[in-house]
């Protein structure tokens, strides 16, 4: 099972949106995909209608048996969040046993929680890979070097992968945080995906109706570049 923990320091950058969606365009017929949510705001639970569904991402890292909840999409699982992730404290490993009991699924995307607590450390550090979303905005390369860095002295070979999301093209600012993202890539060593998820209501209103963007409005730009997404992704993690 391919495991990716989806970070960033800062909160309201599209991290648990990204996660749903893109959850719910890389899962298939033969593809079964598991998302946690770590995040105690559970944004990525009450965007799939899952908010409140007990057992939590709390039951799961207690050692408890906890079977993932199937969401409107087939094949598309999920660990709800739980308010008390903000409390969570521990000495131990808790991903790496918890994460053995998700073998048969083929990819789990970790929605962290922001800033470095507990839940979000053990991710990055039990991951195969590290997915940031940034918005191209004028201090985007301060937060995402300060992330980069900190991941990097505990895991200096991990992959780090940067998606660029409520993107807005027609903006200077935007195409002065894309040169500054471009340049950056290679002395921080991250990838920069060439997909950028853009601004738009449908992906906005797809979360207060507890459905992906991909069920909601299944031809709006979000969905399309969702879609495009995982398939960059896929490419990516599994060179196909």
């Amino acid at each position: 099972m391919l495991k990716v923990a989806v970070f960033n320091f800062k909160g309201g950058t599209g991290k648990s949106t990204t996660v749903g969606n893109l959850g719910a365009c890389l899962c298939t017929r033969d593809r079964s995909i598991v998302l946690i949510d770590l995040d105690g705001q559970r944004t990525l639970s009450f965007s799939l209608g899952l908010d409140g569904d007990l057992p939590t991402a709390l039951d799961f890292l207690s050692e408890r048996e906890v079977t993932p909840i199937e969401t409107s999409v087939r094949n598309l699982w999920l660990i709800p969040g739980a308010l008390e992730m903000f409390q969570l404290s521990a000495d131990e490993d808790l991903f790496t046993p918890a994460l053995d009991r998700l073998s048969g699924y083929d990819i789990c995307l970790m929605d962290c929680s922001p800033g470095l607590g507990v839940s979000s450390v053990q991710a990055i550090l039990s991951s195969d890979r590290i997915l940031i979303p940034v918005i191209c905005e004028p201090a985007v390369l301060k937060g995402l070097s300060e992330a980069v860095q900190l991941i990097r002295g505990d895991r200096p070979e991990v992959p780090i992968d940067v998606v660029r999301v409520r993107y807005r093209p027609r903006l200077v600012m935007t195409k002065e945080a894309d040169d500054l993202l471009t340049e950056a890539a290679p002395e921080l060593n991250f990838r920069l995906l060439k997909t950028c998820i853009p601004e738009g209501v449908a992906v906005a209103e797809s979360i207060a109706h507890s459905v992906p963007v991909t069920v909601y409005a299944p031809r709006s730009a979000g969905a399309k570049a969702y879609k495009s997404l995982a398939k960059e992704y896929l490419k990516v993690w599994y060179g196909n």
